[in-house]
Order: structure tokens, then sequence, then C-alpha cells
């Protein structure tokens, strides 16, 4: 479900790859193009229409949007970033709406009856090797040349541009979710609200591989918790929740489930032990918290 490491050492690659292509999001050449952007070093920009105008705004701000299919234009009363936006106009049999013309734009414009909303085209100078759609970035880009292919490394913490041909340790990823650990102090309620509205959710840990990929990927983190994750007890029969599933993998420290009316009824993940198990927690008390993201494809 989240992200395996193969090696130890603290340098590693990842699947994140330099592309100086800019095409629409369903493949189509930019062969009409009304951007004003200037893309900053390592950035990645969203383009929307706002008072008629084409816009650059960072991908990860919510905004209604617009589909398109075999010319007919919807756009929809909802608000998403720009890779669920993707996500939902696909989901339904089309995709972002792509502008190839002055006439099209016009028809655009028409359907966008005077709101901000996305339209496919990301500018992005960067592409994860598993077509993942992510605008998380960490690192400061550096021009190596044209001659030399650029990649990522990731080393103690901080993602770095640099040459493909050398040679580093991998890092490799499975499944459709990755880990977000936010350094912010709230209390787990505080903690869900923001991983709901800002990503998939707080984090669950369906079984031993799970439990594997958090614990290395907290290893490479400074921080040293406990964190939030979606661990909740019920009140009314004692056991415990994954948001809405009840728990069957589990990791608590020594071996005990907590247990009313001596515990508290959420739980926490942390570096109380080498097997970061976990423990029980006044849902009052503020931790930073781990969430999760959906990973969204490009195709």
């Amino acid at each position: 479900m989240l992200f395996r490491g193969k090696s130890k050492r603290h340098s590693f690659w990842l699947g994140l790859r330099k592309n100086r292509n800019l095409t629409w999001s369903n493949g189509d050449n930019v062969n009409f193009n009304k951007s004003s952007v200037s893309l900053p070093d390592g950035k990645q920009i969203c383009e929307a229409i706002d008072n008629d105008t084409w816009t650059g705004y960072h991908c990860s701000e919510k905004k209604h949007f617009m589909c398109s299919k075999d010319g007919t234009y919807t756009l929809i009363d909802k608000e998403e970033d720009w890779c669920h936006a993707l996500k939902y106009c696909r989901t339904n049999g089309s995709d972002l709406v792509s502008i190839h013309s002055e006439k099209e734009n016009g028809l655009v414009l028409e359907k966008g009856n005077n709101r901000s909303f996305w339209i496919g085209l990301m500018h992005d100078e960067w592409k994860w090797e598993d077509n993942g759609c992510s605008s998380f970035r960490t690192f400061e880009a550096r021009d190596p040349g044209p001659e030399i292919e650029s990649c990522i490394s990731y080393t103690d913490g901080q993602m770095n541009e640099v040459d493909c041909n050398d040679d580093k340790q991998t890092y490799c990823s499975k499944g459709d979710m990755r880990i977000k650990v936010i350094n912010q102090s709230l209390n787990w309620e505080e903690a869900f609200v923001y991983c709901k509205t800002k990503h998939s959710g707080l984090l669950w840990i369906e079984d031993k591989e799970d439990q594997d990929a958090v614990k290395k990927w907290l290893e490479r983190s400074d921080l040293v918790g406990p964190f939030w994750i979606a661990l909740r007890q019920s009140r009314v029969f004692g056991f415990w929740i994954w948001r809405d599933s009840t728990v069957s993998y589990n990791n608590w420290k020594n071996g005990f489930v907590p247990e009313p009316p001596s515990s508290h009824i959420c739980g926490v993940i942390g570096k109380n032990t080498s097997d970061y198990t976990w423990t029980d927690e006044n849902c009052l008390h503020d931790h930073p918290f781990l969430c999760e993201e959906e990973i969204v494809y490009m195709d």
C-alpha cells in the first residue's frame, strides 16, 4: 500500500526524472497556448482559467474544473486539486479539458460561466516513472546542462537533483498510497480533519507490510513523534477501528491491546521502540501526524 525500502544506506534513487515536454493531460501536444507561466526551477504549476485568462496556480489548490469528451465541455460544480480533478474526469469517461484553438478557447470560456476552474495543462519539468500525479517537491533544481540527464536522489531526508548515471541504491514503491509526515501538532480530531481535507485521510496500517513501510519512512525522518494515526477505540464496544473498519493486524506495545476503562481511545505510532509499536493516547493531546495520500496516475 505504501513504500518499501531496499537499502539502509542514506542515499538512494527516487523515480523522478527530468522531462521537458509540455503536453495536455490527454497526451496531446500543446500547439495553442495562452499561458504566461514562467516555471520556477523544480516547481510545478497547473493552469486554470480565471476571469477569462489562463492563470497558473499551485497544483494543490482546490478549484472547480472542466471535463471534456468528444467536443462536449462540462464544468464540474465541486472543488478538487488538479490531480484529483483529473481523476474525477477520467473516472467518468472524459479528461480535463484541452484547448487547441481560439475557437475552442471561446467555447470553454462560455461554458466556464465566469468561474475559476482547472484545465488540463500542467507545467512540470519532472515526471514520476510510474506516471504518478504529485505536487510533492522538496529539492532545489539545478541546470547540469542539456547533455546531462537529471534524476532525483533522496539523501538524509532531502531530495537532490543529480546525474542519472550516478550509482545509488534504490527505493521501491508499491500500491496506490503514499505517506505524508505532517510536522504540525494537532489533536486527533483536528489531524483527522486536516488529512481528510488536504490528503486522503489519516494513515491506517492494514498489515505487516504497511507497518514495515511506515517504519522505514519514519527512520529517515528527523521527527521523533509520537504521530497520530487513524486508530480509534469504540466508546461503546471497546474494540479498535481504522476510521471505518476493525483492526485485524496490530502492533501494540508489549503485545497488549489497550482496553477500557483504563485506556485512552486514540492511537499513536512513534520511535518509542525499534519496532515502532502503537500506544493509546489522550485524543486531546497535540502531536504531529501521518496522512496517507492516494496516488493519481497521469495515464
